[in-house]
């Protein structure tokens, strides 16, 4: 299959990133992607003020800060909000990277299995998501890659390893490629939910009405009664010889929303964007939310990955339509893949979400485990800014702590009925 995302780095190779080092993670994409070399020369100028070899240098915090740094200086543009003093002193740049917010992290997956992947239970197409994880998870430096995004993997990148209060967490469907069943079946999921019940959410997900509208009806009814999900991550794209749906299909689709209404499933995400591997582009384009969203006014839509590379269509959505209030998007993937390779693209994503949808619609998300621990995603958009440039050039606004706060961990706490103080208590009780 032709996509990857690691082609999109230079030298990011199976094997060489240690897993339990967020900072070795993050700057290892930032030094692999587009900008490449050109960074390594204010980061060794750094490195030796702190009289580190460069790898050992960029396992520490000021060696991530030192990427940022870079970045600013390489491009030009202020995009980072990073001092100098960080960049050569640890404890200024831990301070720098500290935070207080309550992070909900609205895009994360256990991956893995109980059953496995083989050839008699996966197909050819099957296979290349599923190798392709396995890679992802090898270059992060888990040496039995994809088995090891398991329950216990999910704890660790998002809970133990991270300022990640609460994740909500959803399987993936598509079981026409393995062998009749879900590629990660929900009640395996759900364990994620059981071991961390104060800080996990369950979304439902697999429903693909082109396997039949009566039996996806008859899915909803069993992932809502007996799993007891709190909204739905569908996708759009499928593994059925149609190839996909749309959401304002109103023989196939708005059953389900109907359905949805009964039970008082009231939050539906789709990815949209990101038109990866044997899957039909069309289907990932977000314009099947317009209709939808104004016909189902009392259920939430939310765009997974923010519909990147079409987030500017999806944006007008919303840019054109002032009055709705029921559209929002989902940064898992977008911030991290272009924030290290494409740092002003990821200006022009992140300001066009903001102007066009606003801070209020805009939710938290890092796609863990697929890029590694949350905690670098985390730390890298506590420092980000929008260029000046661009702020007075587009019409940005600025990104500002208060909407941070809101992108981080509010609007998702609004749109699942979370309780944030009540929240902090339970999570502090079972900690302790």
């Amino acid at each position: 299959m032709e996509f990857n995302f690691l082609n999109q780095f230079r030298n990011v190779d199976v094997g060489l990133i240690n897993y339990e080092n967020s900072y070795e993670q993050g700057t290892t994409f930032f030094t692999e992607g587009h900008l490449g070399d050109r960074l390594l020369g204010p980061i060794d100028a750094c490195a030796r003020k702190r009289r580190l070899p460069r790898r050992t240098f960029l396992r520490t915090a000021s060696g991530f800060a030192a990427v940022l740094f870079a970045v600013n200086k390489v491009t030009g543009l202020h995009l980072f909000d990073v001092a100098e003093a960080a960049t050569v002193d640890e404890a200024a740049a831990r301070e720098a990277f500290a935070g207080s917010e309550f992070i909900i992290d609205a895009h994360t997956h256990v991956a893995w299995r109980k059953a496995g992947f083989t050839r008699d239970n996966t197909t050819e197409r099957g296979m290349w998501f599923v190798e392709m994880l396995d890679d992802l998870g090898k270059t992060m430096g888990l040496k039995n890659g994809i088995r090891d995004m398991d329950v216990d993997g999910f704890g660790r990148t998002l809970y133990k390893e991270s300022d990640t209060a609460m994740a909500i967490v959803n399987p993936f469907g598509f079981r026409e490629d393995y062998g009749g069943h879900d590629m990660n079946p929900i009640e395996e999921v759900a364990e994620a939910r059981a071991r961390w019940p104060e800080r996990t959410i369950l979304l439902g997900g697999g429903l693909t009405p082109n396997q039949g509208l009566t039996q996806t009806l008859e899915r909803l009814d069993y992932l809502a009664h007996d799993m007891k999900i709190r909204g739905l991550k569908l996708y759009t794209f499928d593994s059925t010889a149609q190839k996909g749906w749309w959401l304002d299909d109103e023989r196939l689709a708005y059953p389900i929303w109907e359905r949805c209404r009964k039970l008082g499933i009231k939050n539906i995400g789709c990815h949209k964007g990101l038109p990866f591997g044997q899957f039909m582009a069309r289907y990932a384009h977000p314009e099947d939310f317009d209709r939808v969203a104004d016909d189902f006014l009392d259920l939430n839509w939310i765009a997974f990955h923010s519909a990147w590379p079409y987030h500017q269509e999806l944006a007008a959505l919303k840019s054109f339509k002032q009055q709705r209030k029921n559209l929002f998007c989902e940064l898992g993937s977008v911030f991290a893949a272009t924030v290290t390779n494409r740092p002003l693209e990821c200006a022009h994503v992140v300001g066009t979400l903001l102007r066009d949808l606003g801070a209020d619609y805009m939710l938290w998300g890092t796609d863990t485990p697929l890029w590694g621990i949350a905690q670098w995603q985390i730390d890298a958009f506590r420092r980000f800014r929008l260029p000046d440039e661009l702020v007075e050039g587009y019409g940005y606004p600025q990104l500002t702590d208060e909407m941070k706060l809101k992108i981080f961990g509010r609007n998702a706490a609004r749109l699942w009925g979370i309780n944030i103080e009540e929240k902090q208590r339970q999570i502090q009780l079972r900690k302790a």
